[in-house]
């Protein structure tokens, strides 16, 4: 179980309860303000219990919603223009606009390991917000993928998500034209 420095001290009382939990091994360091009780954890796992906030996107949900075949080297994380940056070199962060981080995000448990995604309609906003900033072959195979899967996909909910996006006209309608 992963635990928070907060959630440590108010288990063992104090930071030298802690630093001996850790000796003795019934804790241990996963990375900074974050601790395990001795289970071993998805990267993933660790970085969303370290940026709460965050959502996985881009290259890394089209890899577990098999819109593509490339695995991904980093994990491809969102987060609200504005947070804290995210410094981990294992990260690949996507800044989407203030007030549209929460919209569209599903709680999927997904190998073992629970993760904030966005869902299928959201993802297809952004790749479509993003389609200038990715390699040409992807963003093809991915609308492609999108195309194949269209009657799985609520053109009503992907409206009310783009309420909140600034160039909403202009995202639906390569939405309409390119996959449904």
């Amino acid at each position: 179980m992963l635990l928070s420095a907060q959630e440590c001290l108010e288990k063992f009382g104090n930071h030298y309860q802690i630093a001996a939990q850790i000796k003795t091994g019934g804790l241990r360091k996963v990375a900074p303000g974050l601790y395990s009780d001795g289970t071993r954890h998805h990267e993933l796992e660790i970085l969303q219990a370290r940026y709460p906030t965050s959502v996985v996107t881009m290259l890394s949900a089209y890899y577990y919603y098999d819109l593509t075949d490339n695995i991904p080297d980093k994990c491809h994380l969102a987060v609200e223009r504005g947070s804290t940056k995210i410094l981990d070199p294992n990260v690949v962060e996507y800044f989407v606009p203030k007030g549209t981080g929460a919209i569209g995000v599903e709680e999927i448990v997904l190998q073992g390991v629970p993760m904030r995604i966005f869902d299928k309609e959201r993802l297809l906003i952004e790749t479509v917000r993003m389609r200038t900033k990715m390699p040409f072959d992807l963003y093809h195979e991915v609308i492609g993928n999108f195309r194949q899967i269209s009657e799985e996909l609520y053109p009503a909910k992907m409206e009310d998500y783009l309420d909140a996006f600034p160039k909403r006209e202009v995202i639906f309608d390569v939405i309409r034209k390119e996959v449904l």
